[in-house]
C-alpha cells in the first residue's frame, strides 16, 4: 500500500515546482541496463549525432548517479595517478587521498583552513578521494569517519545560532543569512562542502528550499559541457518565496488579489523592510522607491521586485562564494544531466514514506552466536531471534516521525538516499547477553549495537529512550 501515496507525493511536489508531471514520469528502466557509460563519453566527444545523455529526463536517478560516480571516479583516478608519477619523478610522498587532520574542538576552522589550503594550491586536489583524520584518535577512514566528519559540520554550520543561515519557523527551510558576519570562505566551505559530499555519495540533511537547487544549478559555470542541454536564466516567483517564507508570500499574495483601492489601504512604497539587529530598515527596491507608491497598477512590479531582492540581491554576497566552492568541487559534466529536484534529491535524500521491509531485507547482523555451538549463525538464524524480530516490529508498527527519528539515531539522517532505501544497509550488532545498557547507535558506519533484552517491553522502553535522549544530528 506504500506505492500510491509516494507517487501521489512525487505529483504534489512537481505541481508545487509547476511541472504537470513528476520527473520520474520519464524515466525508461530499460536504459539501467544500457551502457551509460560509453553513452556518456560519445556525448562528451561530441563524435556521434545521437547519444541518450542529450535527453537526460529518460535517465533514471540511479543511472544519473553512476554515470556521476564513473565521472567523479575518473576525475579522482586522473589525480591519484598523477600524484604517483610526480611522486616518482620527484621522490616526494604525497597524498593521494585529500586528507583532512582535524581536531574535533575546532573542527569548523581546521577544515575551513585546510579546504581553502588545498583550492589555493591548485583546486584539483579537491577532486581526490576523502579521507577525515581526527587528531588524537586512532582509527583508519573507511568511509565512516568522513561521514561523521560531514554530519558534524553540517550540524554546525546550518545551527542557527551560528548565523549563516536564517530558519523560517513555518517552512522548516533556512537560507542564506543576508546580514551574516560571515567571511566569504565561510560560505565557500559550504559550498565545497555539498560538492565534496555528492563527489563522495553522502547525504547531508541540508534544509534548503527547493528553488535554491534551481538557483545553484542555473549558476553554473558554461564549461566545454555538450551544448544539447541549455539552462533556462533564473526567475524567482511569489510561489518561491513561499516555499521559504509561507507567511510572507501570503501577505503578498494578498496585495495582489485585493479588490479596493491599493495605494490607500496598504499604504505602501516601493521598499524593503529588512531587520537587521532588532531594528527595522528600509531598502528602496527600485530607484527612488521610498517615493513610489504602490498602487494597483504597479503592484505586480512591486511584488516582483520584492521576492527577486529577498531571494537574490540581498544574499548575492553570501551566495556568491557558496556557488563557487560547489561548482569548484561538483564541475563535472555529468552534474549537467540532472534537474534540480534531483540535485536536491541527490544532496538531501528522499523524504518519502519509510518502506521499512526494504530496509530490514538488506540489514546486515554482525557478532551473533549460536548458543548451543557459540559459531555464527546463519542469517535466517539471526533473524528469527526474538530481539531481532521485536526490533522489526516495533521499527515497522512506529508512525511515520518516530521511524524517522529512529533512521536519524542509527544513520545520522532522517533521509533515504535518492536511489531508494536498498541502498541504505543498516548493520545490528549483538552487544552480548540481556543487560540494562542502552542500544547504542554508531551513525557513521550505520550501526545499531543491541544487547539480547529478554522481553518486548525492555526494548522497545530502552529503544525509545536511547532515541529521544540521543538529540540526534537533525537540526531543529
Amino acid at each position: 500500500g506504500g506505492l500510491p501515496s509516494s507517487g501521489l507525493a512525487a505529483r504534489e511536489r512537481a505541481r508545487s515546482h509547476g511541472q504537470l508531471l513528476p520527473t520520474s514520469t520519464f524515466y525508461n528502466a530499460l536504459l539501467d541496463y544500457y551502457d551509460l557509460i560509453a553513452d556518456f563519453k560519445i556525448w562528451e566527444s561530441r563524435r556521434a549525432k545521437f547519444s541518450f545523455c542529450q535527453y537526460p529526463f529518460f535517465l533514471s536517478m540511479g543511472a544519473k548517479i553512476k554515470t556521476m560516480e564513473y565521472d567523479a571516479r575518473r576525475q579522482m583516478e586522473i589525480k591519484a595517478r598523477e600524484t604517483f608519477f610526480n611522486n616518482v619523478n620527484t621522490h616526494r610522498a604525497v597524498d593521494q587521498y585529500l586528507v583532512l587532520r582535524v581536531r574535533r574542538e575546532c573542527m569548523v576552522e581546521d577544515s575551513l583552513r585546510q579546504i581553502s589550503e588545498v583550492v589555493g594550491a591548485g583546486q584539483e586536489d579537491i577532486k581526490k578521494g576523502l579521507r577525515v583524520h581526527f587528531q588524537g584518535e586512532e582509527g583508519v577512514d573507511a568511509g565512516g569517519l568522513r561521514k561523521e566528519w560531514f554530519l558534524l559540520l553540517v550540524r554546525d554550520i546550518f545551527d542557527p545560532n551560528h548565523g549563516m543561515f536564517v530558519y523560517d519557523e513555518d517552512s522548516h527551510f533556512c537560507y542564506f543569512n543576508p546580514i551574516s558576519f560571515e567571511t566569504s570562505d565561510q560560505y565557500y566551505l559550504v559550498g565545497a562542502l555539498l560538492g565534496l559530499a555528492i563527489y563522495n555519495s553522502t547525504i547531508l540533511d541540508v534544509a534548503l528550499p527547493p528553488f535554491a537547487f534551481r538557483k545553484l544549478l542555473a549558476s553554473a559555470p558554461t564549461s566545454s559541457t555538450p551544448s544539447t542541454l541549455t539552462r533556462a536564466p533564473m526567475s524567482y516567483t511569489l510561489s518561491d518565496l513561499a516555499e521559504f517564507r509561507p507567511a510572507l508570500a501570503a501577505g503578498l499574495r494578498q496585495l495582489l488579489d485585493f479588490d479596493g483601492d491599493v495605494e490607500s489601504t496598504f499604504c505602501r512604497d516601493f521598499v524593503a523592510e529588512v531587520e537587521r539587529y532588532g531594528s527595522i530598515t528600509t531598502v528602496p527596491l527600485c530607484p527612488n522607491g521610498e517615493n513610489k507608491a504602490v498602487t494597483n497598477e504597479n503592484r505586480h512590479e512591486f511584488v516582483e521586485l520584492y521576492v527577486r531582492y529577498l531571494l537574490d540581491t540581498s544574499v548575492a554576497r553570501q551566495f556568491e562564494p557558496f556557488k563557487r566552492g560547489f561548482f569548484t568541487v561538483c564541475g563535472g559534466n555529468a552534474l549537467s544531466l540532472f534537474r534540480p529536484e534531483e540535485i536536491e534529491l541527490l544532496v538531501r535524500g528522499s523524504d518519502e514514506a519509510l518502506d521499512v521491509s526494504s530496509v530490514r531485507a538488506v540489514a546486515v547482523y554482525e557478532g551473533w552466536k549460536d548458543d548451543n555451538t557459540n559459531k555464527p549463525p546463519s542469517r535466517d538464524d539471526v533473524e528469527d531471534l526474538w530481539v531481532i524480530r521485536w526490533f522489526w516490529e516495533l521499527f515497522e508498527g512506529a508512525g511515520s516521525q518516530d521511524q524517522r527519528k529512529l533512521l536519524s539515531f542509527i544513520t545520522g539522517s532522517d533521509r533515504i538516499p535518492a536511489v531508494g532505501a536498498t541502498s541504505l544497509v543498516v548493520k545490528i550488532v549483538s552487544a552480548g547477553p540481556d543487560s540494562e545498557r542502552f542500544p547504542v547507535a554508531r551513525t557513521c558506519f550505520n550501526q545499531l549495537v543491541l544487547p539480547q533484552y529478554g522481553s518486548r517491553r525492555k526494548l522497545e522502553d530502552k529503544l525509545w529512550r536511547a532515541v529521544r535522549e540521543s538529540g540526534g544530528f537533525g537540526l531543529k
